[in-house]
């Protein structure tokens, strides 16, 4: 089924209007992700190449553009669920198994990776995953530069794997998705804005990670961490991060899977939380608010199989089967 047709068939939805089939799978030796820092060189050059290898594949959601698109496209068109509400955790760690298992097909056999970024808190341009060789290259260049249909200026990555790398889709105003490729762009405010740098790198930094880690409760703890640690490396990186499209950024994913660790740890501090999941979200259109569940649906628009919140919750289970 087409991704038009999905969002069609959802139109104004609840995300729970059907639960998907049960996956069936088992989970005996659960998977432990690592920081990149601990990868070989040879799993570094490994991910890096899976991920160049998802531009080569075809869509799986109809779409005229690959594989590697997919995820951005799926993200901007899910934005007003997935965000500023419950289901941010649940969804965005699914949606990383989901990219993790087309790192695989495309031939990765090295361990899945995240970015511990609590350890660059002095700046982002001094940490391994930025470098040239073995990590996803550095900053935008100002004196390479792409403008957008909308105005705007893109800085483009010009040194790394990723430099000649052209994503498909772009948010370039609100809720409007433009296509035709662009350059991969960044832009660390730690350059040029160093003091606004210096309040975010508290948020994400040792101590702003453990006031967040100490939330008693879901409600709470969610909230905090979306919209601390997690909002303020987007804008820290800038450029593919900040629109919804921000999947655009290989980053993305190491940076969502700390999400997904720092979620893990605290999960792990009281059985309990393997299944504490409350409050509200908003349906596709905006329109409605409605209370959340365990069984609500996360939707992967056709670029695998849909789960429920309840399948996600305990990662040392089947069907996700990891640990950190």
């Amino acid at each position: 089924m087409k991704f038009t047709s999905i969002l069609a068939l959802a139109g104004a939805i609840t995300p729970a209007i059907a639960a998907p089939a049960k996956s069936d799978k088992t989970c005996s030796n659960p998977a432990k992700r690592i920081e990149w820092r601990e990868l070989d060189a040879a799993d570094q050059q490994g991910y890096i190449d899976a991920v160049l290898c998802l531009k080569t594949k075809p869509s799986r959601m109809g779409l005229k553009s690959s594989l590697y698109d997919d995820f951005p496209h799926l993200h901007f068109q899910l934005n007003s669920w997935i965000h500023g509400g419950s289901p941010f955790l649940p969804w965005h760690r699914y949606f990383g198994v989901v990219y993790e298992r087309a790192l695989r097909d495309c031939g990765y056999e090295g361990p899945y990776t995240y970015w511990d970024w609590t350890k660059d808190a002095e700046g982002l341009r001094l940490s391994p995953v930025m470098a040239s060789k073995n990590g996803f290259g550095g900053n935008g260049d100002a004196k390479k530069t792409e403008k957008t249909a909308s105005g705007s200026t893109l800085k483009c990555v010009t040194d790394g794997p990723f430099a000649k790398l052209r994503p498909e889709y772009l948010e370039t105003e609100p809720r409007k998705l433009t296509d035709g490729g662009h350059c991969l762009h960044r832009n660390l405010p730690e350059v040029d804005e160093p003091d606004a740098f210096a309040t975010m790198a508290k948020v994400f930094g040792p101590e702003g990670v453990e006031e967040v880690q100490a939330s008693g409760n879901w409600s709470h703890y969610a909230w905090s961490l979306e919209g601390g640690p997690h909002g303020s490396i987007h804008a820290c990186l800038g450029g593919e991060m900040n629109p919804t499209t921000s999947p655009n950024e290989p980053l993305f994913f190491l940076h969502h899977a700390q999400i997904d660790r720092l979620w893990w740890l605290w999960q792990k501090e009281n059985s309990t939380r393997l299944t504490e999941y409350n409050g509200l979200y908003k349906n596709i259109n905006q329109t409605e608010q409605h209370e959340v569940s365990l069984d609500d649906v996360l939707m992967m628009g056709g670029i695998d199989e849909d789960l429920t919140v309840g399948d996600v919750m305990d990662t040392t289970k089947g069907p996700l089967c990891y640990t950190y």
